[in-house]
């Protein structure tokens, strides 16, 4: 629904069902069916998938979803139509190519090796040498799903020797500032939103983030980001340049940054708008659809954005995360508390009694989410503070 808001005024839908893809239900396809055309191409070969999708005669191409950029490239390339080029939707979807990319153009970055190669003795070493913590991630992935922080040489070896031929990256920790650059209550890293039109790339508004629950769980998102402006201004340079690096001339972007005392340094950078928290804070904060925006880039809008108004009022989303030891969730108490807050404007439940645990799901492994609006970055913080000692999520281990 969220995309057949966005497309009005703009286009018309085909929803392409793609190799390699959660299967719809019957239900689903018949309430796709009733917002454009379906073209169910899962099972049919590039050529003839082409073939299927050509006969719609489609203007142009989007794809939000992570895993599904390479095959959106190729078929964009044959279809001669406007979208991440097949370089470009590699090194958007592996890490690994990523780094490298990032590093060739002169951007920061931590030491980072291929778990493959690490089966090299030498190589090892070197990753050993370089000090601990590290970094054990999927090369291909979204919401921090099994990324951990590897302590000591036993455990580096014990992931190592664990990881799927092919799957994982290893690199080093971006430390964390000195002193702090962002403002209190809040996490060293943000998020640049970017749209790119014609190889022009245009700044929507940097993202804030709250301290990470262990080991890299997401908690918080706020709209504006508390940043002061000559800081505001290095990110999103450095959001820019991830783009450029990457080669992205037309589509959507998420940069996550953090911050250092050597500078900006890009975490990842994500080939699509920021996705279920940071698109509606957007939304709100801005009155900017940015799934909206990637519509209008596709079907060849020259879409160029000059300096925004600033919010006057923050934005927020809070994830409340269960403890990191817990395995099977017994009770989640206090949302009907949290609701009455002022300020609050919707509460989100999450896993609930008698579901499964794992940080390995990552960030969307949340037990509840709130959302609202402050006046301003202090009264953000203590409704956070608030939300936090309200909601008690309880478990076994």
């Amino acid at each position: 629904m969220r995309f057949a808001e966005a497309a009005e005024g703009v286009c018309s839908l085909v929803w392409v069902i793609p190799p390699h893809g959660a299967r719809e239900d019957r239900a689903t396809l018949r309430f796709l069916g009733r917002l454009g055309d379906v073209v169910d191409v899962a099972a049919k070969s590039p050529a003839d998938a082409v073939t299927a999708i050509r006969a719609q005669a489609p203007d142009g191409i989007v794809c939000f979803v992570d895993k599904h950029l390479r095959w959106t490239a190729e078929a964009a390339e044959m279809l001669d139509l406007a979208f991440h080029s097949r370089a470009t939707a590699d090194r958007l979807t592996d890490k690994l190519a990523q780094r490298t990319a990032l590093r060739d153009h002169g951007l920061r970055t931590p030491g980072f090796w291929n778990v493959d190669e690490l089966a090299e003795e030498s190589v090892l070493r070197g990753a050993i040498d370089s000090g601990f913590p590290l970094v054990l991630k999927p090369r291909s992935g979204t919401s921090s799903r099994d990324t951990e922080s590897i302590g000591d040489e036993d455990q580096l070896r014990a992931g190592v020797a664990a990881s799927e031929p092919g799957r994982m990256l290893l690199e080093g920790y971006i430390p964390d500032p000195t002193t702090p650059q962002t403002g209190a209550g809040s996490a060293p890293y943000v998020s640049v939103e970017l749209v790119v039109s014609r190889s022009i790339v245009s700044v929507l508004g940097i993202t804030g983030r709250t301290p990470l629950a262990p080991p890299f769980r997401e908690t918080g998102f706020l709209f504006p980001a508390d940043v002061p402006p000559e800081l505001a201004d290095q990110l999103a340079a450095t959001g820019v340049d991830a783009a450029v690096a990457l080669g992205v001339s037309d589509g959507a972007l998420h940069v996550e940054i953090k911050c250092t005392d050597d500078g900006p340094v890009v975490i990842e950078v994500n080939g699509r708008p920021g996705g279920h928290a940071v698109h509606p804070l957007l939304r709100r904060a801005l009155g900017i659809d940015t799934v909206r925006l990637a519509m209008r880039v596709a079907v060849g809008e020259d879409v160029v954005l000059g300096a925004l108004p600033s919010p006057d009022e923050v934005v927020f989303r809070f994830d409340v995360q269960p403890d990191v030891g817990l395995r099977t969730i017994t009770a989640v108490e206090g949302l009907d508390v949290v609701v009455q807050i002022p300020g609050v404007e919707q509460v989100i439940q999450g896993l609930g009694p008698g579901d499964a645990f794992s940080w390995r799901n990552g960030t969307l492994g949340y037990a509840a989410a709130v959302l609202g609006a402050a006046p301003d970055h202090q009264a953000a913080r203590r409704i956070r503070n608030e939300v936090l000692e309200r909601v008690v999520i309880s478990g076994m281990p």
